[in-house]
């Protein structure tokens, strides 16, 4: 499961003769005063924020993190319903980099998220004729109108049974594989296109779902394609860091474990430009008990025999609806799932995650958006 951009203030609507309200400019204005001092009174080493929307031009997404009070944030590089977009407007890129100066946000505590299309794990054989018109019929008359596989943010699909194709679909990216061929060459030219995005954006992190051999090749196959398309992205862009997130362990997709993790950075040339991100959710479950008393600290001190915890670069903080070991993706508010307050009371308060992005990809509530997220997680910090 990919992020929700839930919980930023929504901009004000304009009038009919365009232009805001005083009272509503002000009210903003205020908030997001109130936001801004809330991040620069904290004085410590955590670093929370949400994933935010970039409706309105990318900089916006620096306005959503002040207001929420925000000390980091992630983002969408572009639309994620097309493999091929417009070239980032250099203008807006430029007042994109102004706004995180302005708001003193450094972007080693910006995360941008990799498109949901991309599955750089992806086999290289195509559907046959037979099967490829069999999910072209199935796409164009089970599904909704406003739905298409392609760009489904949902982690679980389900069984599709054909006579020459039986397979279960684990992915949107799983899916988009099967009616798009090519879908590895189109993966591995996006890698390279966002990592350029972030280097015009003066970022240097990007994380990105490691892929899924959807059943049709082995794990270390799958894990050798990952590690290419990221060979192939360092070749082709400068100095921005690819951050793997670890997976649920559902269906084919690889990084559920902590050892395919190592697999794939194992095979990086450049090990300077490869990191990973934790998601809590995913761990929880994938297995790793983050809700058992310590359970954090096994799970961060079991990361760094099998990877390295200097290969640790940013946290997604998730709730689970899921159970242990479900293998669902199905992320939680925080304290309102199966992993519970007291596993988050530990993670702000672990000084091995000190100085990195902790970023909230909740589903949100109405009272309990981003910005009260943000603040409870704020206020578990012990004083030191």
């Amino acid at each position: 499961m990919g992020p929700r951009k839930r919980g930023a203030r929504k901009r004000k609507t304009e009038e009919a003769f365009g232009g805001e309200k005083d009272g509503e400019d002000t009210e903003e204005k205020e908030a997001e005063e109130r936001g801004d001092r809330r991040r620069k009174d904290r004085g410590n080493k955590k670093y929370i924020g949400a994933h935010v929307g970039i409706q309105g031009g990318i900089w916006k997404a620096v306005e959503s993190c002040t207001e929420m009070g925000g000390s980091s944030f992630a983002l969408f590089l572009g639309s994620q319903r097309s493999w091929k977009r417009p070239a980032l407007d250099q203008t807006a890129a430029s007042k994109f980099r102004e706004q995180c100066s302005l708001q003193e946000l450094d972007p080693a505590h910006i995360l941008p998220h990799g498109s949901y299309l991309m599955n750089c794990g992806s086999p290289k054989e195509g559907l046959s004729d037979t099967d490829g018109c069999l999910l072209q019929i199935l796409s164009l008359t089970l599904l909704p109108c406003s739905l298409t596989f392609s760009c489904l943010p949902l982690s679980c699909i389900g069984y599709l049974i054909f006579p020459t194709v039986s397979c279960l679909l684990t992915t949107s990216s799983g899916f988009c594989a099967m009616l798009h061929p090519d879908v590895f060459e189109k993966s591995q030219a996006l890698l390279v296109d966002e990592l350029s995005r972030c280097s015009l954006l003066g970022l240097n992190l990007y994380n990105f779902h490691p892929g899924s051999s959807l059943g049709s090749i082995t794990t270390e196959q799958c894990v050798d394609k990952i590690a290419g398309s990221i060979n192939h992205a360092h070749q082709q862009t400068p100095a921005v860091v690819t951050v793997l997130e670890n997976m649920s362990g559902q269906g084919s997709t690889v990084g559920g474990k902590f050892s395919e993790l190592k697999s794939i950075i194992d095979k990086v040339r450049d090990q300077t430009r490869v990191g990973v991100c934790l998601d809590t959710c995913h761990a929880f479950a994938a297995g790793y008990d983050l809700a058992a008393e310590g359970g954090v600290k096994a799970m961060l001190d079991e990361f760094d025999q099998e990877v390295g915890l200097h290969y640790l670069k940013a946290i997604h903080l998730n709730d689970s609806k899921g159970k242990l070991g479900c293998n669902l993706d199905r992320h939680e508010d925080i304290g309102k799932g199966h992993i519970g307050i007291s596993a988050f009371r530990d993670i702000v308060n672990e000084p091995r995650l000190d100085n990195i992005p902790l970023i909230l990809e909740t589903p949100g509530r109405p009272g309990f958006e981003y910005a009260e997220q943000i603040e409870l997680l704020y206020s578990l910090c012990e004083k030191k």
